[in-house]
């Protein structure tokens, strides 16, 4: 099975009126056993006032509405599934017929979700014959893992063509808080329940983001990339070293894919590109080999097993003859060795560092998760400033009428209220300072406003989360690894005499 997410429209307008219309009425499609006639054939409008019209036609039960829809199952919480114009359908929402408008009344709550309707497609092979009621815990599924669980949606099962699919209209706005949900990376989280929902039902695997891995774990699909040369693997496993060939695929194969995509690569740029990594490239026979620059005389790899598009054939396509590498003699910050390969030192145990690696990746996405719910959970703190200026004003609104009612001069009266009015505005401006020092004080204990992720990692850290600091980590070595750009070393200069030398 796999996921279609359909582009949505560009002014933000997309209705649930007629996404709920499209995936439940399906009139206009004909069937196997219809009569073929000349005809034409006369398609329900799809406005938005005969949609109403027909929905208002059926809640009244009118004679004209010939589409029958029979709840066949009602479940205890809330949910009823339904054939709706011989369509299998399933909706959270109180009846089928008002869904859409439902939807629209809770959506109109949320001021600041401009387009809250979502819509997704589940798709089988030809030769997969889901069951409804599979297909509709598919689709609960895909939603609980989106985080809506509990937002209202309708579910309708097409078998109208060639894959069995069911569209999915769900309302991003929460019924209870009204609040929006984020759907940051939502087709990433589809592929992945995908590949869980097809596990747990039988089906056969789709190509996707994500597959099973080894110890039954989720793991991102990666580049399909030729098998390793022969005589590679054995060296590893006999010698407990690592060979050439792994070490440059673990070290350059990403950097020269990012060069290719850039469109603007060059000899020179793939020669510094290697030579940060202690390889080489030069031509060796009809092709191209890359070898250890600090021993020349040592092994060699083609280069085209290292990434298939490095060939000379396919390179010179695109960038001209083959180009020698720079004589690496000036002083030049590109000229530099950050790493280089160590035939002597033993192979660190690959198996440890992926269970090591899945256990961070888990606890990163728990802290994720925890974030997420402290942002959804966090309330402002109330500093009752409206009763506090009520108190304010009805204190000396009492002194006024006090006065009023024990002064009968009128000059002393005039007095005592330009008085009461002078200290009410000294008590409001004392009112309006104390207000601001409290703000500040919860601004610096970081209580105002929720804490964006990067500061509440920084305090889980300091509570010693060690999720957190492994994610603190994180974010140094990308600091670090942004340090290193080109641009982050001509502003570190050191003069001696006349001469700069970059460090």
């Amino acid at each position: 099975m796999n996921v279609i997410i359909p582009p949505k429209r560009g002014d933000k307008g997309s209705s649930f009126n007629r996404l709920v219309s499209y995936i439940s009425d399906r009139e206009d499609k004909p069937k196997d056993d219809d009569l073929v006639s000349a005809a034409p054939r006369q398609n329900a409008s799809r406005t938005k006032k005969a949609m109403f019209d027909r929905l208002v036609d059926y809640a009244d039960r009118n004679v004209g509405d010939n589409r029958a829809v029979v709840i066949t199952d009602v479940f205890p919480d809330g949910r009823q599934r339904l054939i709706s114009g011989g369509i299998s359908c399933e909706t959270n929402c109180f009846s089928w017929e008002t869904s859409a408008a439902e939807m629209n009344m809770v959506a109109a709550q949320s001021r600041r979700c401009q387009d809250p309707v979502y819509h997704f497609i589940l798709s089988w092979r030809e030769n997969e014959l889901p069951t409804d009621a599979q297909i509709f815990e598919c689709a609960e599924h895909c939603i609980r893992q989106l985080g809506m669980e509990g937002h209202q949606y309708v579910t309708a099962i097409h078998q109208d063509t060639d894959n069995t699919h069911c569209h999915v209209a769900v309302n991003r706005v929460n019924p209870i808080t009204y609040k929006a949900a984020a759907l940051w990376n939502d087709a990433d989280t589809l592929q992945k329940s995908c590949r869980v929902l097809e596990r747990k039902y039988g089906f056969i695997q789709d190509n996707g983001s994500w597959q099973w891995g080894v110890n039954d774990q989720l793991v991102r699909a990666p580049f399909r990339y030729g098998s390793a040369p022969q005589g590679t693997v054995p060296l590893q496993v006999y010698s407990n070293t690592e060979s050439l060939y792994h070490y440059a695929v673990r070290e350059v194969r990403e950097k020269i894919s990012e060069l290719i995509e850039s469109r603007e690569i060059t000899w020179r740029q793939i020669h510094l590109a290697l030579h940060e990594r202690g390889l080489g490239l030069r031509e060796q026979g009809e092709g191209l080999v890359i070898y250890d620059f600090l021993r020349p005389e040592g092994p060699v790899v083609k280069a085209s097993s290292v990434h298939p598009t490095l060939t000379k054939f396919r390179m010179e396509a695109h960038i001209g003859p083959f180009e020698g590498p720079p004589t690496f003699e000036h002083e030049e910050w590109s000229y530099g060795i950050s790493s280089y390969y160590q035939p002597a030192f033993e192979l660190r145990d690959k198996d440890v560092r992926f269970d090591r690696r899945q256990a961070r990746a888990e606890a990163r996405l728990d802290l994720k998760m925890r974030y997420k719910r402290y942002r959804e959970g966090w309330e402002k703190p109330d500093l009752h400033v409206k009763d506090r200026y009520q108190q304010v004003a009805a204190r000396y609104q009492a002194m006024k009428a006090d006065v009023k009612r024990s002064q009968h001069d009128p000059l002393l009266r005039k007095l005592l209220y330009r008085v009461a009015e002078f200290d009410r505005m000294k008590a409001m401006a004392e009112l309006r300072i104390e207000l601001r020092d409290e703000r500040q004080a919860l601004a610096e204990k970081g209580l105002l406003r929720p804490l964006a992720y990067r500061p509440w990692v920084e305090q889980q850290a300091l509570r010693g989360d060690v999720a957190a600091v492994s994610q603190l980590r994180g974010f140094v070595y990308r600091e670090k690894r942004k340090e290193r750009t080109p641009n982050g070393g001509f502003d570190r200069l050191i003069q001696c005499g006349q001469r700069r030398f970059s460090r």
